[in-house]
């Protein structure tokens, strides 16, 4: 993911989809808000309030999602305090009013007198007049000043290491059948002066996560540490019995 700060009040964020399968979502789930999608935009949310220095009690937030053609997905956040909401509103209200006075009847009486191809040249001006009105209502009468771009990549989500102790790979495969409903993205195996300890990399996209590994953790291991010095010393020393998705591979053993 890649967060570039355009101004004090803009943010680009940029999320290829590949990392979005990675925690199980889809563009589509992202661009349409859907309920599966809900804390990771709160994440996304955050970023960007915490890189445009938000103050929820005076300033709004507005965020928009698009799909690029690639499958990636652009997101921008921008804040507005009330000068800036006042300036908006100022500019629609200009707009508003100068659609009206093109609009009056005597206007459209005068065009509706007109005949042939005068006609159409008459009404196509009043609805370019009308469009170019509507795109200075968007537009700030600010002076442009040089973008400020600051960009920052970093992972989706934090991804946290935890080490579980267990007597016996029979135990390692009933801790492996309680946790496998977790975002889990690496496991490993090792025995140690017969003990065996599995090494579980898990994607810590909420709080909800994070506890619940540890309550099955207390429940099902003698041991649970994590990123502890302990995990980079078993991992040093100890005998790899199974290097790659070891949990998948505890439950198809049937153990």
């Amino acid at each position: 993911m890649v967060i570039v700060k355009m101004n004090n009040s803009t943010v680009e964020c940029s999320i290829a989809a590949g990392e979005l399968r990675e925690i199980g979502l889809t563009p589509e789930a992202v661009v349409n808000g859907e309920k599966k999608s809900a804390l990771f935009l709160a994440q996304i949310d955050q970023a960007v309030g915490e890189q445009l220095g938000y103050d929820p009690e005076t300033e709004v937030l507005m965020i928009t999602r698009n799909m690029m053609g690639d499958g990636s997905v652009r997101i921008f956040g921008m804040k507005l305090n009330d000068e800036d909401i006042q300036h908006a509103t100022d500019r629609l209200r200009h707009a508003a009013e100068g659609i009206l006075s093109l609009t009056e009847q005597p206007s459209i009486d005068a065009i509706k007198r007109l005949s042939g191809k005068e006609k159409g040249v008459a009404l196509n001006k009043l609805l370019s007049d009308i469009s170019h009105m509507m795109m200075e209502a968007y537009q700030s009468d600010e002076p442009e000043e040089e973008p400020q771009i600051e960009a920052l990549a970093q992972p989706i989500v934090q991804v946290e290491r935890y080490l579980a102790g267990l007597h016996s790979l029979e135990e390692c495969a009933r801790f492996a059948r309680v946790i496998r409903h977790l975002p889990i993205k690496a496991s490993r195996v090792y025995k140690e002066r017969g003990e065996y300890y599995m090494v579980v990399e898990v994607m810590a996209n909420g709080d909800g996560v994070a506890y619940e590994m540890r309550r099955l953790g207390l429940e099902y291991a003698h041991l649970l540490q994590l990123g502890s010095p302990e995990l980079d010393h078993i991992e040093e020393t100890g005998e790899l019995l199974i290097r790659d998705h070891a949990v998948e591979r505890l439950i198809e053993m049937g153990l």
